[in-house]
Order: structure tokens, then sequence, then C-alpha cells
């Protein structure tokens, strides 16, 4: 064989790699000419793109006389798009110009705290980007009987955006290798703490995935100060990296590279449908920690100077509508199912969670029972979580890892435990660490001191509990 052979096979597979994704992305559709165009800048994958795009433009043919093609801006995760907005929307608060608008009409998907604290608070946290709308009573009362799910609202009082599905947070993972490390299947966030997860859990970047962030934020609040954030880095510890896209987890999972990750519910239930459809195998399986999840709705809105408004409100109604919800949770060939891509998302819609109609869903899961409120008072870390998971393990990651494998290598379960003190040390209070969101405000530079402080505590009781162990 010659000394190229090899190296050829190599090349060969990492551009059958690359070149998958273009293989099995949805032909682009020849535009109508006179088809109607709407812009929408969305974190939502291509399959949930293709499909909302081909339904909605089948039904405003039938209803209105013309197709409509959507213009989608997808330039990233829910922090991106915030930058992206937030950045557009201030240079035209600068000219006193915001009612032009920056070219989008709707923000679809990412989920209620970006949309509420976000998009609706807008520039400088007071000129919000988002545009009032509102529907008739009637249709109100048959999208949303209720306003909340559990504790969770489910649409903007102010009526400035709307759920659409519904969202809640699971562990994603590869049944192969939870037996080739006779590892029992996760039930619960905890799970992932056990040793033999090392350097096998795959996580998201928080600072940069708002649906990771909301799962961390669960873990914190279903669980309490104390255990939350021994779970938290515990689960850290043992991850193999901290990706920028949470979409990526059951990706990896999937293909062996993790044995578990923390991930979205239609994240982890659709990796597991292609891998079961392309192999015939159960490879990988999902589950929603009972109890110690959230459930949370990802809106839709209309941006504020939206060019093809009347359009942007058709779209948000069709999609609130009961053909609209359909599409989300049906199976393929079913009525009002999807044409290519099952997208596995529990629709926000009471009433679609009938015997009759969950018969015709891929997933018979009715989130309005899987949700649990809160306990009352329970605080929430949404936006602090970047900052201390950074600074507690992602800009520390070596000395983490190394300081959690000497604790577990460790014989004498006295000296473990002491060590253990050391690793679940905190450099601050629950109430300083709450505290801390409003003094950045006040003070930005405050929160890059924070962080750089926080960074060299953790680091210096990792490298403690490194070199105790050694001797």
């Amino acid at each position: 064989m010659s000394d190229w052979t090899p190296r050829l096979i190599v090349l060969a597979c990492f551009v059958l790699i690359l070149g998958l994704p273009f293989v099995f992305r949805p032909e682009a559709a020849e535009v109508p000419a006179d088809a109607l165009r709407l812009v929408v800048i969305t974190p939502h994958n291509e399959q949930i793109r293709y499909e909302t795009e081909q339904a909605f433009s089948r039904w405003h043919q039938a209803h209105h006389g013309r197709p409509v093609v959507i213009d989608w801006r997808a330039i990233g995760g829910t922090s991106d798009i915030e930058r992206q907005l937030i950045s557009e929307y201030a240079g035209l608060l600068e000219e006193g110009r915001m009612d032009d608008g920056v070219g989008y009409d709707i923000v679809f998907g990412g989920g209620d705290y970006f949309f509420e604290s976000k998009l609706k608070a807008g520039v400088g946290g007071k000129h919000t980007i988002l545009e009032r709308l509102d529907f008739d009573d009637e249709f109100m009362s048959s999208v949303y009987p209720e306003p909340t799910i559990a504790d969770v609202r489910l649409y903007d009082k102010d009526h400035m955006w709307y759920g659409v599905v519904l969202s809640s947070f699971g562990i994603a993972y590869n049944n192969d290798l939870l037996q080739l490390r006779d590892l029992p299947t996760p039930t619960t966030w905890s799970d992932l703490n056990d040793y033999r997860y090392f350097m096998g859990v795959a996580l998201a970047d928080p600072s940069h995935s708002g649906s990771i962030r909301v799962t961390y934020d669960a873990i914190l609040q279903r669980y309490g100060w104390q255990r939350g954030w021994q779970t938290l880095r515990r689960v850290c510890a043992n991850a193999r990296y901290f990706s920028a896209y949470s979409s990526q987890v059951p990706v990896d999972v999937s293909q062996g590279d993790a044995i578990a990750g923390m991930c979205i519910d239609f994240y982890g239930r659709y990796q597991a449908e292609v891998i079961a459809a392309s192999t015939g195998h159960d490879r990988i399986g999902y589950i929603a920690p009972a109890d110690a999840t959230v459930v949370t709705p990802d809106p839709v809105a209309v941006l504020r100077g939206a060019k093809h408004h009347d359009l942007a409100v058709k779209f948000v109604r069709w999609l609130l509508s009961e053909n609209g919800q359909k599409l989300w949770c049906y199976r393929r060939g079913v009525e009002a199912g999807p044409e290519r891509f099952e997208l596995r998302r529990p629709p926000v819609r009471r009433d679609m969670y009938t015997p009759d109609r969950m018969a015709n869903m891929v997933d018979a899961v009715n989130p309005y029972e899987l949700a649990h409120p809160r306990p009352e008072g329970t605080p929430s870390y949404f936006t602090i979580v970047p900052t201390v998971l950074h600074a507690m393990a992602m800009d520390v990651h070596d000395q983490l890892k190394a300081a959690w494998s000497a604790i577990q290598n460790t014989d004498d379960l006295a000296f473990r435990a002491e060590l253990l003190e050391d690793f679940d040390a905190l450099p601050f209070t629950q109430e300083e660490l709450l505290a801390a969101p409003a003094r950045w405000k006040k003070d930005p530079a405050a929160k890059t001191e924070d962080r750089l402080a926080w960074t060299a505590f953790f680091r210096e009781k990792y490298e403690k509990i490194i070199t105790k162990a050694s001797r």
C-alpha cells in the first residue's frame, strides 16, 4: 500500500463529513414571481425554517391568493441575535428613527427570557424593539385559555410577544457508551456527577446558548443554592467541552464523542429519531428529569418598524392557529403535519392535547402535565450563570478536571471529604451573587473585575487540591 493511501482515506472521510449537511439540506424551491416576502431573524434550525415556510406559504396561497417566501436570517444563537438587533436599533435611536426598522419583520424563537428581558426591554432597557400586537378575545381564549404554564407566562402581558411552542430541557445519552462504562440510564441532572462520565459529558456555553442557560438556571432553582452549584460544578468537571452551539450536543452524543449531554427537548428527540431511522438501532435516548426541569414558551414577535407588517401579523396568527400548531408535533403523512421533517416540538395550545390529536403526534407528551411550579420566592440566576460558569469551570477547565480527578482517585474517605470542602467553596454568598447584576449595571467594569477575581479564586482552590492530593 502506498504511504499516501491512509492520508487519502482520512481526507476522503473528512470531505464526506463536511459534505453531508449539504447533501441532506432541503432543496431551494423556485420562488414564484408573485410571491410576497417576509424577513425573519431566528435561531431556529433549518428543518424548522423549511417546514414553517412551506406550510405558511401554502396557507397564504389558499387564503389570500399569493405564496410567501421567507428570507431567513439565521446568524447564530440568541445572544448573537440580541447583539445584532440591539446594536442596529441603538443606531436608529441615536438618529431618532427607531420606527423605520432595521430590515427584519419578525424575530422567531429564542426563549421567553430573551424576548421579555432583552427584546422587549430593548435599547438601554427603555426603548423596546418589539411592536404590540393585539388579537381579539375569542382568538386569545382559544390559544391561551390560561396565561401561564405552572408559574411561567405563555405570552407577554403587554402583548409584545406570544409563545408558539413549549420547551423543556433534559439529557441526551448514548446507550452504547453507557453500557461500555457500566452506567445506568440517567434520569436526573445529578446522575451526570458520576465520575464514570469523566470527559464524557457534552455541554454548551451559556454565554452563547439561551437554552442551556435556562437548563443551568433550572438546576439551581430546583436543587437549591448548595446542591445546585455542587451539581453544576461536578457536571462541568466531567465535561469534555463547552460548545458555542447547543445543537451540537446531541449530535456529538449520537456520534459517540460524548456519553451524554444537556440539551433542549426537541434537539434530543430529533437526533434520536434521525439515528434510529438511519441505523435501525435506538442508540440515542432522551429524558427530561421529572420535577427537576422547567417548561417555557418559545415565542415570536413582530419587530418595530417591520416593512411587511401586515404579512408579519398574519404569520404570527397562523403560527398560533390550529393548523399552525399541528405542524410542530404531528407525524409526516398526517393531515396538517410536516412535509419532510418531523419537528417534535410541543404546541402551546392546550386544545392540542386531546386523545384524538395526541394520537397523531410523534411524541405523545403533554408538557402541561410535566410542568411544576417552582417554590414561592425561588430566585433566578439566569443573568448571572454565564459569568459564574466561565469563572468556575470554563476558563479553568484543565484545573477543574485535574482537581476532580485527584479527589476521585483518593482512597482515604476523610481526606476526600476535606478536599471536597475546598472543591465546593464559593467566593460569594447567595445574597451577594443575586445583588451582582444591579451592581454591574451601575458599573459595567465591575462585571469584569468580579469575573477575574472569581476565576483567580477557583483556580487557586483547584491547584491547592491538586497539590494536597499529590503528597
